[in-house]
């Protein structure tokens, strides 16, 4: 019999490496890394995968003696992983559901604001909360540079990314100050900055919503109108 590959990563599977069903049975087709308790480890696509395992291209050619440069593995990897059975099976979701899933993997994001002068100004921020692809709500000082900006123009654009796949999107943002909504969404980690919890003053909402898109998920792009 010849040598058996996880169906999902390519890796050799071997009976210390493979993955367990839901009853706790070995499973023959993934490894343990990518299939436990009868669900996949990571929600994933193609391209993300390939994005992941990438990363481990120093490892594979000590294993292999191979001599591959993490491009080179990429290539080879997208040779060979449409013909593993994860990703044969066609998604048949749209791209905005994709982009709602990608959206929900990233904790951070970056938007932009523009200044006074017309310039984007980008910063890396935390997400508060997401619904869909295209609304964000963020956390800030009512104080700070991004608040300020906003006022005079609340032309915004955000992008998000994850293991390859990404989405850029132009919109607008609303600055929330209602003290339900900050109640509703605050986060205990966010006490380091406002000391007063949802009632600081300093602490207002970011709420981004998008109207425009440009996907490349899945090596699949498109640019639409949301």
């Amino acid at each position: 019999m010849g040598q058996e590959f996880c169906q999902s990563c390519g890796m050799p599977l071997t009976d210390t490496n493979k993955g367990t069903n839901s009853d706790g049975s070995l499973n023959n087709e993934y490894c343990s890394y990518c299939y436990q308790k009868g669900q996949f480890t990571q929600d994933f696509n193609m391209s993300q995968m390939i994005e992941f395992c990438a990363q481990f291209t120093d490892q594979i050619n000590k294993e292999t003696g191979w001599n591959l440069t993490p491009e080179q593995a990429k290539e080879n990897m997208r040779q060979f992983f449409p013909t593993l059975k994860r990703w044969k099976e066609k998604d048949e979701r749209t791209l905005t559901e994709k982009a709602t899933d990608l959206l929900a993997q990233c904790k951070d994001i970056t938007i932009a604001s523009i200044d006074d002068e017309g310039f984007p100004r980008p910063v890396p921020m935390s997400k508060i909360s997401s619904k869909g692809c295209n609304e964000v709500w963020l956390a800030t000082a009512a104080n700070s540079v991004k608040v300020t900006d906003f006022k005079l123009n609340n032309k915004a654009g955000l992008c998000y990314s994850n293991y390859g796949d990404s989405v850029g999107l132009r919109g607008i943002i609303e600055i929330i100050t209602d003290d339900n909504i900050r109640k509703e969404m605050w986060q205990d980690w966010l006490i380091n900055h406002f000391p007063y919890g949802h009632t600081d003053p300093n602490f207002v909402l970011l709420h981004f919503i998008g109207k425009e898109a440009t996907f490349w998920i899945n090596g699949e792009f498109a640019h639409e109108k949301l």
